[in-house]
């Protein structure tokens, strides 16, 4: 069967439906068309009424399908500004703004997307705002919580590790059902778990030994990249926005909003302390199902409490550090640009740094 003609009567129909809003009766007309004959267009009808119906995980579903049918580019730029629609709809504004751009790359004649681009950061900003409040009111009382402990116990250096890692040794094998101990140093997984998390370094971190973990380490330092990225808005240095991908201007988008919102919260070393914590929690995970040795766990332990006791004076500092850096990962990485939600995550991770390390003498004082 022949594919239904773009200028078919049922378009009317379609059309008479749009405009009344009855957006069911759209789907099941559609419905009732076999797939082999649904056209580009006809899909394109299905999902923006899935959209405007805010069933937007089957729209997602929907987009992945025509995605592998699409080959204009008109097409594509299409597909890019509905699934637009959909982040700007669920509280994911960056993510919809690099969707947008998209379909102006693809579609330069594409209407009203500037309009859409600028109401997107002006939420962006506003979400933002809100940050930059929640962490103003988290950060006094995390002093607070410092300040008030009394007699906080030392530490030695082959255990100090299991606190700087606190936060990603918990979070990353918890989707597996896998609890980390914090007061087991050199805590090993059951042989029933192995597997399973080894799979997870893997796949997902490309760990799989100890030069996997360095080679991780190299490429996965936001600390330094935000840290680059002030320098050069510091010393006002050109910064070739025009010619980064689409992708990597919403990074830099990221980073700006940080640095204009969140760096009066900062100490010194900027966010390094996510990426300490980060690389120890991995190093954690991978000596716990025997992907490291005990001297190469021991080691990276050493070097990483080395680097914190460098970069930091106080279990406070690491702590803002760890915060912010929180934040930054995860409206950057985990959570497709949602602040509201990667600053969830970051105000749990400071509420679980002032449960435990003000009890805790930073690494070497006295």
């Amino acid at each position: 069967m022949a594919m239904i003609s773009d200028n078919d009567p049922v378009y009317e129909l379609l059309d008479k439906w749009h405009e009344e809003d009855q957006y069911e009766k759209i789907l099941e007309k559609i419905a009732e068309i076999p797939l082999e004959e649904r056209s580009n267009k006809l899909w394109f009808r299905k999902i923006s009424a899935l959209n405007n119906m805010k069933r937007f995980s089957e729209a997602r579903m929907e987009i992945g399908t025509l995605a592998k049918r699409c080959t204009e580019d008109k097409d594509t730029a299409k597909l890019f500004y509905m699934l637009g629609y959909i982040y700007d709809n669920t509280d994911s504004e960056l993510k919809a703004v690099e969707c947008y751009r998209h379909t102006l790359a693809l579609d330069p004649d594409y209407e009203g997307l500037q309009e859409l681009i600028d109401s997107a950061m002006k939420y962006v900003n506003k979400d933002m705002e809100g940050v930059q409040n929640s962490f103003g009111k988290l950060f006094p009382d995390a002093k607070s919580a410092f300040e008030k402990e009394e007699d906080p116990r030392d530490l030695d250096e082959t255990e100090a590790f299991q606190y700087i890692a606190l936060v990603e040794s918990s979070f990353i094998p918890s989707g597996l059902g896998v609890k980390v101990p914090l007061d087991q140093p050199f805590f090993k997984c059951g042989e029933e778990d192995k597997e399973k998390v080894k799979a997870l370094l893997s796949s997902k971190f490309g760990v799989t030994d100890i030069g996997s973990l360095r080679e991780w380490f190299g490429k996965n330092r936001n600390g330094q990249h935000l840290a680059e990225v002030m320098m050069a808005l510091d010393e006002e240095v050109e910064i070739p926005v025009e010619k980064m991908s689409i992708a990597g201007r919403t990074r830099f988008d990221a980073d700006q909003l940080v640095i204009r919102y969140l760096k009066g919260f900062l100490p010194k070393a900027g966010i390094l302390a996510w990426d300490f914590c980060a690389v120890l929690a991995l190093a954690r995970l991978a000596f716990a199902v025997d992907l490291l040795s005990n001297t190469e766990f021991v080691e990276t332990t050493l070097f990483f409490t080395d680097e914190c006791r460098r970069n930091f004076d106080s279990w406070e500092e690491f702590t803002r550090s760890l915060v912010v850096g929180a934040f930054y990962s995860a409206m950057c990485f985990e959570t497709s640009y949602d602040i509201n939600s990667a600053a969830r995550f970051a105000i749990g991770t400071g509420i679980l740094c002032m449960q435990n390390y003000p009890k805790l003498k930073w690494i070497g004082s006295k």
